[in-house]
């Protein structure tokens, strides 16, 4: 055995073991096709009504912000005395206030010009210490982006998850926009496939879920006892998460109380906000995620190595970006050599055809691989798409189409501004554009 043969063996493990990472990390999509075709949970009706208090932190969301606040206000099903709506106009350069102001949100603003401060956790942290400070005794927080409109039964479903003891809780989100084009409708389809089947698999086995910013609540009694917010990352709503989960809370998820909101509509944009959320995402995997695999080995339960997992999938697309494409220059190239006639190894490929057999042999398992994945990856968003007809309306095969088939080769295309936000020490926040309301979305119950 020669070094050429060490250095092959070598490559050959690092290779596998990436290959093994990826399938454990895809072992918990397995479970979520399976598991998340169960009936979601459905909380008890709740007893009392609690009060609200609707966060949205805004910066230059002139376009959108009048219909959400104003949809807020008037389309809940839910008394109006026990909920308000506040906005942080978060250093705007447009009439951000006025337009909330005019539709009846209580408005605060914020100016501030260190560019590290310029991210959500800021206002956020604002609205919800503003809120704490009020004494109308608000006994939840729920937060929502911009331009999110949450269906008429949001505020009962929430606060029967509430009286339930739920008091972190993410929602079922949907798009508004999922058949505007190629970008939307790849980006829908993952948000069903992360709502309908990731979620619910979770929440019915009693596991923690991601809270996503859109939708999510917190109890204002858990907010009193930590302090108010706590996570002012790139990446709020997971860090926030983490934080919880090293306190043994429980984070769940409320599936009849569902969010839409609007999806990236151009590649430009698609690619901006999955770079900030990588280098967040990043960022969280290398200060925590260690802990969350702690708690794993510390008390057994495998929620806590499902979380690590979704952490540690930010690391993967860089992973196989660097080490199959160096293997497999490795392999062939040596292997041609060897064909013909430069002898390289040692005691590895002797036999006149074994330097073809095995170039064949990877060659066919790659392209297997590929099949695999791409069967798999659209079956799961077909299934994810059927289960939430009912949310995403009449159209929504025609709608889901283009996700549905092209959201695994869309994958590949994400890599890149995933590994882009994961390489950089900083990703600039960057306006993405919004697509004004043309009407008010009548909500159907759930």
């Amino acid at each position: 055995m020669n070094y050429m043969d060490i250095l092959f063996i070598v490559l050959t493990s690092i290779a596998g073991l990436t290959i093994l990472l990826l399938l454990f990390l895809l072992f918990w999509q397995f479970l979520g096709v399976f598991g998340g075709l169960r009936k979601p949970k459905e909380f008890p009706k709740a007893k009392s009504l609690r009060k609200f208090a609707l966060i949205i932190p805004a910066h230059n969301e002139a376009v959108v912000i009048g219909n959400t606040v104003e949809n807020l206000l008037t389309n809940l099903d839910y008394p109006k005395d026990l909920y308000d709506v506040f906005v942080c106009a978060d250093n705007c350069t447009d009439n951000t206030k006025e337009l909330a102001m005019k539709a009846g949100a209580k408005v605060y603003e914020r100016f501030d010009d260190n560019p590290d401060h310029k991210r959500a956790s800021f206002p956020i942290k604002l609205l919800i210490d503003k809120v704490l400070e009020r004494e109308e005794n608000y006994d939840a927080i729920i937060k929502f982006d911009a331009d999110n409109i949450p269906s008429r039964n949001y505020l009962h479903a929430m606060n029967d998850a509430l009286e339930s003891g739920l008091e972190i809780a993410r929602a079922h989100e949907a798009p508004t926009n999922m058949g505007q084009n190629v970008w939307t409708s790849v980006s829908a389809c993952y948000y069903c496939r992360d709502s309908r089947l990731m979620s619910n698999f979770r929440e019915r086995h009693n596991w923690n879920s991601m809270l996503s910013g859109a939708g999510m609540m917190v109890s204002t009694r858990v907010l009193k006892e930590i302090g108010g917010w706590d996570a002012m990352g790139q990446i709020d709503d997971a860090e926030f998460t983490v934080n919880r989960l090293l306190e043994k809370k429980r984070v769940g998820y409320v599936p009849n109380a569902i969010v839409y909101e609007d999806q990236p509509s151009s590649r430009k944009d698609s690619a901006a906000r999955n770079s900030r959320m990588a280098n967040g995402l990043n960022k969280l995997y290398w200060s925590k995620s260690m802990k969350l695999l702690g708690m794993f080995f510390k008390t057994g339960k495998a929620t806590y190595l499902d979380l690590w997992s979704q952490l540690t999938f930010v690391q993967i697309p860089i992973l196989i970006a660097i080490v199959i494409p160096v293997y497999a220059v490795f392999y062939f190239t040596t292997l041609i050599l060897e064909m013909c006639g430069i002898r390289l190894y040692g005691v590895l490929f002797q036999g006149e055809n074994a330097p073809l057999i095995a170039m064949i042999a990877l060659l066919a398992g790659g392209v297997a691989a590929l099949l695999f994945y791409y069967f798999f990856f659209t079956l799961q968003s077909a299934i994810a798409v059927n289960k939430d007809k009912d949310v995403l309306g009449p159209d929504y095969k025609k709608n889901a189409r283009k996700g549905i088939w092209l959201g695994a080769v869309a994958m590949f295309a994400y890599m890149g501004s995933i590994n882009s936000g994961v390489t950089k020490k900083k990703v600039a926040w960057k306006e993405l554009k919004r697509n004004a309301p043309t009407e008010k979305k009548e909500e159907k119950e759930n």
